[in-house]
């Protein structure tokens, strides 16, 4: 059996892509979705002080839209400081979820906060070739770094049922054996890596 680094979960903030409104909404669900969790326990900064820099910031953008004394520059102001907190705070909450790796996305997600996106990519490089020995053949493509490769054949690639994990390992290439000589076979691969990710080109060839 394959032995994986076990990858620690990310959290994703995307603050520089929302705008005033936006962050102080996705503040308060966070504020609300921390609050007495337990995997949380003495949050860093405190709830409190998010809490504080989320009231100030929506002040100062409410009195820019009245026209009152405070500036936007204010308003920037008291933005950067909430930014800076959320940061703060999205790291300690990276942190202790990934003192339980098993349950990290869980924890993370428990905490109001996205986790960041690992999509296992399209397998790249896909090929195979003949190893001169009859009813054998090798499959080969490109490494992905702490990846599985599932390796699947079958002899009837239109049939969604009929294809056959031969084997899931570490290793970018496997030789496929035990195969009846004569017939063609229907290769494909996928990397196992936080999910199964998209299933390579079809390739296919007539068995030694």
């Amino acid at each position: 059996m394959a032995i994986l680094k076990v990858r620690k979960a990310k959290v994703a903030l995307k603050l520089s892509s929302m705008n005033v409104l936006e962050m102080i909404q996705f503040s308060k669900h966070v504020i609300v979705s921390m609050t007495g969790n337990a995997y949380f326990p003495s949050p860093s900064p405190s709830l409190a002080l998010i809490s504080s820099n989320t009231a100030d910031l929506e002040a100062a953008h409410n009195a820019v839209r009245k026209g009152w004394t405070a500036t936007t520059e204010d308003k920037l102001t008291k933005r950067k400081t909430l930014h800076n907190a959320l940061t703060q705070l999205g790291a300690y909450v990276e942190g202790t979820a990934n003192l339980d790796p098993q349950n990290a996305v869980a924890i993370i997600q428990s905490s109001g906060m996205e986790v960041k996106s690992d999509a296992p990519p399209k397998p790249a490089g896909f090929r195979l070739q003949l190893t001169g020995l009859p009813g054998q053949v090798k499959l080969m493509t490109t490494r992905v770094r702490y990846a599985v490769y599932k390796w699947q054949y079958t002899t009837t690639p239109n049939d969604v049922a009929s294809w056959l994990t031969y084997f899931e390992n570490n290793n970018r290439q496997i030789v496929v054996s035990n195969l009846v000589s004569g017939q063609r076979y229907y290769f494909r691969v996928a990397v196992v890596k936080h999910g199964v990710g998209p299933w390579s080109v079809v390739l296919d060839t007539i068995v030694l």
